[in-house]
């Protein structure tokens, strides 16, 4: 059994994920510091960009461990501006790394994405073996910035756990993604288009669940660089969740298409989580019906 961790830093802690790993750490009894491109009670402000200043806040504040969530979280956010995407998440984690080595920091829990596989000709599960080769500049730089970091894993001894998350959903996600999409169209009465089954299969993962995750790789300790598939356990159309996520206001007619053209959790199939039983005793929790549920009609208050 390996010592706790009590001094950890977190990048990107303004973020989805990050609020919701932030508070599951503190809760775990870690002492947590935050960083993000915005400062709040929680997080000071840094860009991680920046080299000196990711050297400089890591040499002042000398964790035991980084959990490195800081990114331009999706394909959706930097259509338009490739090179931001590559500056944040390839460069940034380079910085980080960077920085860990010269502050003597030697564990690195890294946030990637199943977007880092390459498109595969069947549905049969995929292990963290699979091949690499990201379609968008999201999945190339998030395979980018682990070949960053399976580099200062080897040479420089800083001990990375990867984890290849899939598309994250819970309540607090505001960037658009198919259920923020979907309930915005049926609240305004607009037509609903989703794929089926032939083509842009979907794995959503609750935050919570990834929440659990993080918090069991800190206390998981590995040499070197070692990916580990993370995911809800699901493996669904667009059409299946979305009919999911509407069952409790009921489902109107929905447009039903073969493609749209791009493959929101990547032209592969269900992500083995054989790995992350073994490593870190993961097993998703979230039953997914009963979340959509609650997201497609929140608690209100008590009266």
């Amino acid at each position: 059994m390996s010592p706790p961790i009590s001094r950890i830093h977190l990048t990107g802690a303004n973020g989805f994920i990050g609020r919701a790993v932030l508070a599951g750490l503190r809760a775990a009894g870690h002492e947590v510091s935050g960083s993000d491109l915005a400062a709040d009670p929680d997080a000071v402000p840094l860009d991680l960009r920046d080299r000196a200043a990711v050297v400089a806040l890591l040499a002042a504040q000398r964790p035991e461990l980084v959990v490195h969530g800081g990114a331009i979280s999706g394909a959706m956010l930097a259509t338009d501006d490739p090179a931001r995407m590559f500056d944040v998440n390839v460069a940034g984690t380079l910085n980080v790394a960077e920085a860990m080595r010269r502050a003597g920091v030697s564990r690195l829990v890294f946030l990637s994405s199943n977007a880092v596989y390459a498109p595969a000709p069947t549905r049969d599960p995929v292990g963290e073996d699979a091949p690499l080769g990201a379609a968008d500049a999201y999945g190339a730089s998030k395979l980018a910035a682990e070949s960053v970091l399976r580099a200062y894993a080897e040479s420089h001894g800083i001990a990375t756990l990867a984890l290849r998350i899939s598309s994250v959903f819970g309540p607090g996600r505001v960037t658009p993604y198919l259920v923020s999409q979907t309930l915005e169209a049926a609240r305004r009465g607009v037509p609903i288009e989703v794929t089926d089954a032939r083509s842009n299969m979907r794995q959503f993962v609750h935050v919570q669940d990834v929440v659990r995750a993080v918090v069991r790789a800190v206390d998981a300790v590995r040499p070197g660089f070692t990916p580990v598939n993370i995911t809800g356990g699901t493996y669904l159309s667009e059409e299946e969740v979305v009919r999911l996520l509407l069952a409790p206001v009921g489902v109107p007619p929905l447009t039903v298409i073969a493609s749209r053209g791009r493959h929101d959790d990547g032209a592969v199939g269900p992500l083995d989580l054989s790995r992350a039983a073994a490593l870190l005793g993961y097993r998703p929790r979230v039953d997914l019906a009963s979340a959509l549920a609650e997201l497609a009609c929140p608690p209100g208050p008590l009266t």
